[in-house]
């Protein structure tokens, strides 16, 4: 374990050690929950709609000249951007920017969310602690991350808005420096407790008066300045490495694992042309996805419960989707005799949709309502001695958090006579989170547990074993259930179809 992975571990056992005892947890957003600066986002955003372009193009492009050049320890220039650019708004309805807000999110911030503040976040709220976001970004920037971060409470810079659509006017005190300090005050008093009970993590030294207050300052990710200060003062410092800038190992993983994947597709052309059983080359084909690309991707594995996987079979596994490598992982983790049913759009992806069709995948037109076809495929499968693998969420979350169980895998099970072998991925979002193109190194935990034998179960018998289930992920991901995340589409397996009884 690395020494940044030691430090927040630690810390992460020091937030348990105040379980249940009252507090507040507030974060900085940019370079603390995410890496980077979520303006620039923004100004992408702002500059492909072409919305208000000419008044925004140059107050932006101060700020993200600013931003890029170098942490601005002092708050008068900071100040006099955002002044300078909330004039740029004039007359600009605010749900034009709330969208852009929105768009900003979905297409760049939930990439660079670090998983390490994913872990503070939830650590503080095992711990019955209050969670607020409290940043010098506008609502427009903070409320989408917050959503997804399950924190309801935001302390941020505000614009005012009259008749719908903005003045140009910043409501103050900004939340910046002092502004936040006069913030998390509020926020403590109204919980009737005293700062010295909360906690604060930021990057910045524009921070030092809240962090000077609070009786738990954290330096995350912190400036040279604050740095220094931190270490003067003996605050805790946790570094994350898991987003920003990739490293020269992250870029050539990613290239030569992409390029294992078009090998993969070659052999089992090969295979295919020289006759190969099309199983035998199926086999072959998975072996070589899953053996070749995750060392070449620097995936090492942990699994608990590794003999569950070499149950009789065939079987159905299911497992929680995360990322666009479960593919992969999967593959290393069964090796043979495993087809997974896939979304057809997924077919028409340049080489790996090849890789798909080589292991047999029966692909689901989740549009059609008539799914006979899929099932008898499916039932097909087992009925050969192969086994299916099914993500019985559908869809992966943004955060890994576990969504809906769909009944169809299990009626499967139930119909085919085949037990259910459960897999829990707990971090493959880690290696490449959604969103992501660069894969970074990571070492895999998998939990596998006991087979559940379907057969002989009636049909409420089989959705209590499917809630059971679901519940069970929850817990073993540290979640205290089922959150209603936004999500996208699964890319890779999707939930089976409803099973006729």
């Amino acid at each position: 374990m690395s020494m940044a992975n030691t430090a927040l571990e630690s810390h992460l056992s020091s937030v348990k050690e105040h379980d249940g005892k009252p507090s507040v947890a507030f974060f900085d957003l940019d370079g603390t929950l995410i890496a980077g600066y979520s303006i620039l986002a923004l100004a992408l955003e702002t500059a492909r709609s072409g919305i208000a372009r000419g008044k925004l193009r140059q107050p932006l492009k101060m700020l993200a000249d600013t931003l890029r050049q170098r942490r601005r320890e002092g708050g008068g220039h900071y100040h006099k951007l955002v002044r300078r650019l909330t004039r740029a708004l004039t007359g600009i309805p605010e749900q034009s920017l709330r969208e852009l807000g929105e768009r900003a999110c979905a297409r760049h911030l939930l990439k660079s969310l670090y998983p390490e503040a994913i872990s503070l976040v939830e650590a503080h709220r095992a711990a019955g602690h209050s969670l607020v976001i409290v940043s010098a970004a506008s609502h427009y920037q903070v409320e989408p991350i917050a959503r997804i971060l399950g924190i309801e409470e935001i302390c941020c810079t505000r614009l005012e808005v009259a008749d719908g659509c903005f003045t140009g006017k910043v409501i103050a005190p900004m939340c910046y420096g002092e502004g936040k300090s006069l913030a998390a005050r509020r926020v403590a008093r109204r919980e009737g407790l005293l700062l010295k009970r909360c906690w604060f993590y930021t990057d910045s030294s524009a921070d030092l008066p809240l962090l000077r207050e609070v009786g738990y300052p954290v330096a995350v990710n912190p400036s040279d300045k604050l740095g220094a200060h931190a270490r003067s003062q003996r605050w805790p410092q946790l570094q994350f490495a898991s987003r920003g800038l990739p490293d020269m190992e992250s870029m050539l993983r990613t290239v030569l694992t992409g390029q294992a994947i078009t090998a993969t597709a070659v052999v089992g052309a090969l295979g295919k042309r020289l006759g190969v059983g099309r199983f035998a080359n199926g086999n072959r084909v998975t072996r070589l996805l899953g053996d070749l690309g995750s060392g070449l991707a620097g995936l090492d594995f942990d699994i608990d419960g590794a003999e569950h996987l070499r149950q009789p079979r065939p079987a159905i596994y299911i497992f929680n989707h995360q990322s666009l490598l479960d593919a992969m992982v999967l593959a290393h983790l069964l090796r043979r005799d495993a087809v997974p049913l896939c979304k057809k759009e997924m077919a028409a992806v340049p080489v790996l949709g090849q890789v798909l069709r080589q292991v047999g995948t029966i692909f689901v037109d989740r549009k059609d309502t008539n799914q006979a076809a899929v099932l008898q495929s499916a039932l097909a499968v087992l009925n050969s001695g192969r086994s299916l693998v099914i993500a019985p969420e559908g869809t992966r979350s943004t955060l890994g958090t576990i969504q809906t169980f769909k009944h169809g895998a299990f009626f499967l099970a139930r119909k085919a006579g085949v037990p259910i072998v459960p897999i829990i991925l707990h971090n493959v979002k880690d290696a490449l989170p959604k969103g992501g193109l660069l894969l970074r190194p990571a070492t895999i935990r998998v939990t596998v547990l006991p087979p559940v034998d379907m057969a002989g179960s009636g049909s409420g018998s089989v959705r209590a074993t499917c809630s059971s289930l679901e519940a069970r992920y929850a817990r073993l991901l540290g979640q205290s259930g089922s959150a209603a995340l936004p999500h996208a589409g699964s890319t890779w397996v999707t939930g089976v179809p409803a099973v006729p009884r």
